[in-house]
């Protein structure tokens, strides 16, 4: 670690110079929708954050409190987080970061961003899919089983459409998928739905949808857009649509919609093998972000998660 600490202060919510900070995570190389303010402050129950310089670099420490320790948690639907900078800095000053954060709390399980060094903590895979090309040149990247699904969602004449009804999906999802995402509380539903709608006064949310040829939604994607990503946030497709491929042509459909453009499609990942394949169906590679864990935390709560 550098001997010279850099100029890193910490800095509650109320501090915090928002239009400086919305500028610089803009600004940054890999600057994510998800640290925008207005994101952290719809998601997180609480958060503060350290700051490089004049927003030169910022982390931001979404935490809440139990037994009366404070300690940095991962909000949902907010995949990374973690240090980032305007301009690329020495290796150091993100070892100082984490170390600033430590010193502010006990406990911690969050995820950092792709451009954070991973040092020895656990990588979550991430495929992305870069857009900057004609739909035919992204489309010879395509697996050959993917194809072949494409070809067969041919023959059942699904329509591909725009729409802006973020809350049929977010409740179709809720219907569909809760079970599998018991961590997720219905206040987090809540939120989500609030921040849907400062994203549409924003401008940086669209819904495509895949219908059957009788009107029936078969499949129905919510997705983020700013200015250098759109985010893949939540999808759902019905039985009837896994029949007949409705993701596969959604997906692909996005991909025609938006090809050209200088973007990159986040599928925002998974670390389960069978969704991981999916997306690298499309010709996406892996763009994985480390998660940090450390428990300073006094005996017996060091036990507690």
């Amino acid at each position: 670690m550098s001997e010279i600490t850099p100029d890193i202060r910490y800095l509650n919510r109320q501090q915090i110079d928002m239009d400086k900070w919305d500028q610089c995570i803009q600004q940054a190389s890999n600057g994510l929708i998800y640290a925008r303010s207005f994101y952290l402050d719809s998601m997180s129950k609480n958060w503060s954050a350290l700051i490089w310089k004049d927003y030169e670099g910022v982390m931001p420490l979404t935490w809440n409190r139990k037994f009366g320790f404070s300690y940095l948690y991962q909000p949902a639907f907010t995949a990374q987080l973690g240090v980032f900078f305007k301009t690329l800095a020495d290796h150091s000053v993100f070892e100082h970061f984490i170390q600033h954060a430590k010193s502010h709390f006990r406990f911690c399980e969050i995820y950092l961003n792709f451009a954070n060094p991973s040092a020895e903590n656990h990588l979550r895979a991430n495929y992305v899919l870069e857009l900057g090309k004609p739909y035919t040149e992204i489309r010879k990247y395509y697996k050959k089983r993917l194809l072949e699904n494409l070809h067969e969602s041919e023959s059942f004449h699904l329509h591909y459409q725009v729409s802006g009804d973020f809350f049929s999906v977010i409740h179709l999802f809720k219907d569909q998928y809760s079970n599998r995402f018991v961590h997720v509380k219905q206040s987090d539903y809540q939120h989500f739905e609030f921040l849907c709608g400062i994203l549409f006064e924003r401008k940086m949310i669209f819904v495509r949808e895949v219908k059957a040829k009788s009107g029936e939604i078969l499949s129905a994607s919510i997705f983020f857009m700013d200015e250098q990503r759109i985010y893949n946030i939540m999808s759902v497709t019905l039985n009837a649509g896994r029949e007949q491929r409705a993701h596969f042509h959604l997906l692909d459909q996005l991909i025609m919609e938006f090809s050209t453009k200088k973007l990159v499609l986040d599928f925002e990942g998974s670390e389960v093998p069978g969704i991981a394949e999916f997306y690298r169906k499309f010709g996406s590679v892996n763009q994985p972000y480390p998660f940090l864990k450390f428990n300073h935390l006094p005996i017996p709560f060091r036990f507690f998660k």
